[in-house]
């Protein structure tokens, strides 16, 4: 799942099922799950480090804290190929969000 925090630069990066070109014609679309609203981004889009980062230029007047999204990217280029197919969720600028991972965390879970 990804995570956007509002009015902050919204980004994600997603490892894509078959790597994009640079010069390749990619559509991001995303479905709310809550209302069923169906929007095209507008992003601009790079390949780095085995990931895909997409930046969302015109951020969608629907995103607001809360809101969770399907996203589906497609490469136009190669028949509409699946390229990333995923979750999204829109949060509030001051949200903590924190993703332990288990060799990162001090403290242990569980008590011998």
């Amino acid at each position: 799942m990804k995570v956007i925090k509002l009015n902050q630069l919204e980004q994600f990066n997603c490892i894509p099922r078959q790597y994009p070109n640079s010069m390749d014609e990619l559509s991001v679309k995303l479905k709310n799950e809550l209302t069923n609203t169906m929007i095209d981004l507008v992003f601009t889009f790079s390949v780095s480090a085995s990931y895909l980062n997409i930046v969302i230029t015109d951020v969608p007047a629907d995103f607001e804290s809360g809101n969770r999204y399907e996203i589906t990217v497609s490469n136009i280029t190669n028949n509409n190929s699946l390229v990333y197919l995923g979750k999204l969720l829109v949060v509030d600028e001051n949200t903590d969000v924190q993703n332990y991972e288990y060799k990162q965390q001090s403290s242990s879970r569980y008590e011998y």
